[in-house]
């Protein structure tokens, strides 16, 4: 009795086309991208055994900017709304292929745990090939089950989940029968909810404090801190403004004999702080830390 009933909608639904209807479609694909701000885009193509010159089409629920294309450009096709639902009709075109693009509010409800899209799909017209994909909007994720979900994150089960690099998306293939109904469901959220994202920032902060602390203890030291004597230091003061010069020119800079120098040199060398290379008589003193 159920069955019955159902059918008996379905034909009082689609009634109003069918007399109009193409007899057959090939292929019968629809893409449907959902916005983050509940908005959906949708466009279906349906191509057909061979060349038509009149189509009619119901959408079950009221569609905005609605734009009709066949293998020609676009159709000056006629449309209303019909019981709650959106009336197409177009004629005097010949083409095997029939593209429909849409907008439309209003199938998209929020829990306080995640998105619901639900809409639904009649086949009226015998067609070898229906395929459907539901795009979720970009930074969205399907719900998991847990204690607010107990059911599958997406319905009917046979679905598979893709996605195209940006957005997942579900998918739906099928050869379906004549008055077959697609009863569409998919539970959404956002990849990153408030509390996991404050988690993250706390997170970020707590990595850049300790990278903070990282660098202040891992710093070069400072001149003083190697406990140098004044001659020392001075050398590398002068040092540190050229990064690299001649050991003639420090002693001449710093006012000390050759002598004098070149034990600071060879002292700070063994320290690992100057590196000395050899240049004809003299010494090229390349500053290491």
């Amino acid at each position: 009795m159920k069955k019955i009933i159902i059918l008996l909608v379905i034909f009082l639904l689609v009634s109003p086309v069918l007399g109009d209807l193409p007899t057959k479609y090939r292929d019968y694909n629809i893409s449907v991208k959902i916005q983050e701000n509940g908005l959906i885009k949708e466009n279906i193509t349906i191509s057909f055994p061979e060349n038509i010159d009149k189509f009619n089409y119901y959408i079950i629920h009221p569609v905005n900017d609605l734009k009709i294309f066949s293998d020609s450009g676009r159709l000056p096709c006629e449309w209303k709304y019909v019981r709650a639902g959106t009336l197409i009709s177009c004629k005097n075109f010949n083409s095997s292929k029939i593209n429909i693009l849409f907008k439309y509010h209003g199938l998209v409800t929020q829990t306080q745990y995640y998105n619901v899209f639900s809409s639904r799909y009649i086949i009226s017209t015998p067609t070898d090939y229906f395929n459907l994909k539901v795009f979720l909007p970009k930074g969205y994720i399907l719900a998991k089950q847990d204690e607010y979900l107990t059911q599958p994150s997406y319905y009917p089960i046979d679905g598979v989940q893709k996605t195209d690099g940006r957005t997942i998306y579900i998918e739906w293939k099928a050869t379906p029968k004549l008055g077959e109904v697609y009863d569409i469901s998919i539970f959404y959220e956002p990849a990153l909810r408030s509390d996991q994202f404050a988690v993250m920032i706390f997170t970020i902060l707590i990595i850049v404090a300790i990278f903070i602390i990282f660098i202040f203890f891992k710093r070069s030291p400072k001149i003083e801190e190697y406990g140098l004597t004044p001659d020392e230091r001075r050398f590398l003061e002068v040092l540190t403004k050229e990064k690299n010069l001649s050991q003639r020119k420090i002693a001449r800079k710093i006012n000390l004999s050759k002598a004098q120098t070149s034990r600071i040199a060879k002292s700070l060398e063994k320290r690992g702080l100057i590196e000395r290379k050899r240049k004809g008589r003299n010494y090229e003193i390349i500053l290491k830390k």
